[in-house]
């Protein structure tokens, strides 16, 4: 007679998926909240007297003057 396995235990599948969902609200909350961080603390330096806060540009691509 053919022996058979044991099935799977009923958590063992739903472990992997709750795993990658977990990572996923982890990865989208820590995104979430380095944005709310960036938007709200001033650095701490202030900017060099040369740069513009918002230029627009960067160095690669401005024209010389």
């Amino acid at each position: 007679m053919a022996r058979h396995r044991r099935p799977a235990p009923p958590g063992a599948v739903p472990t992997v998926r709750t795993r990658g969902q977990l990572a996923a609200c982890l990865l989208g909350v820590s995104a979430l909240l380095a944005t709310l961080l960036a938007a709200t603390v001033e650095p701490a330096a202030p900017p060099a007297p040369d740069r513009t806060r918002h230029s627009g540009t960067t160095d690669v691509a401005r024209l010389p003057e």
